[in-house]
């Protein structure tokens, strides 16, 4: 069973899980003194461990072996619309985390129907899914801005959009750069014009019409290469 110890390094010898964590570990999973159990960090580390302190609130492992592992596929990096739904958007990012993705960029568009998110929910199931799929990196997950503060920001990349014009096939992307994907009634004109002069590339994701958050997670099949 992987718990999650985002203070855990690999100076360590020692940790101690978090309430939440020891009581998962020790009153549900009955874990006991010498069981062997996993630790990530949500930043690369690994760690296999052995409990010496079986406390219900404050369980204390010993570090027996430390492995970090690094970033496998580059910084997939999506700046999505926030969906009209918040399932919608759960949904996302756990598939997401599950395949590898990066980064998360929220942006407020002009025809965005929902600009604000729950971070705390949002975290929880980003954690959930890392150590479900055995991940060892937590995405990280920026605060909505507005769509012309982000390309400020990212001045190039790719952006996927309903607007006829000479698109390149997605299965074509050889770089690692921000992929914007708009809100259910997509881009307008002037957003699409203003990422295309800042820089950014018009990509082909699917001969249909699809949802953002499929959308976004076809752009972080192709990004991953999975």
């Amino acid at each position: 069973m992987i718990f999650y110890a985002p203070e855990c390094s690999m100076q360590e010898d020692e940790y101690v899980l978090s309430e939440i964590e020891s009581k998962h570990c020790i009153r549900v999973l009955r874990k006991q003194l010498g069981s062997t159990i996993e630790l990530i960090n949500g930043k690369g580390g690994h760690f296999i461990c052995e409990i010496i302190d079986p406390h219900v609130k404050r369980c204390r492992v010993k570090i027996n072996e430390k492995n970090q592992h690094e970033v496998s596929q580059g910084n997939i990096h999506i700046a999505m619309a926030i969906p009209k739904s918040s399932e919608r958007l759960e949904w996302f990012l756990e598939k997401a985390t599950e395949l590898g993705i990066h980064t998360l960029s929220l942006i407020n568009c002009r025809n965005s129907e929902r600009t604000k998110i729950n971070e705390k929910r949002l975290e929880k199931i980003a954690i959930s899914a890392m150590k479900q799929s055995k991940r060892f990196h937590l995405p990280r997950i920026n605060n909505p801005i507005t769509f012309e503060a982000f390309i400020k920001l990212y001045p190039k990349g790719f952006i996927g959009h309903c607007y006829s014009g000479e698109k390149m096939n997605a299965k074509e992307i050889k770089a690692i750069a921000p992929f914007l994907i708009g809100p259910e009634g997509d881009f307008t004109k002037d957003e699409v014009r203003a990422a295309l002069n800042s820089g950014y590339t018009e990509i082909e994701l699917s001969k249909q019409r699809l949802r953002t958050e499929t959308a976004a997670l076809t752009g972080v099949f192709y990004l991953t290469g999975v």
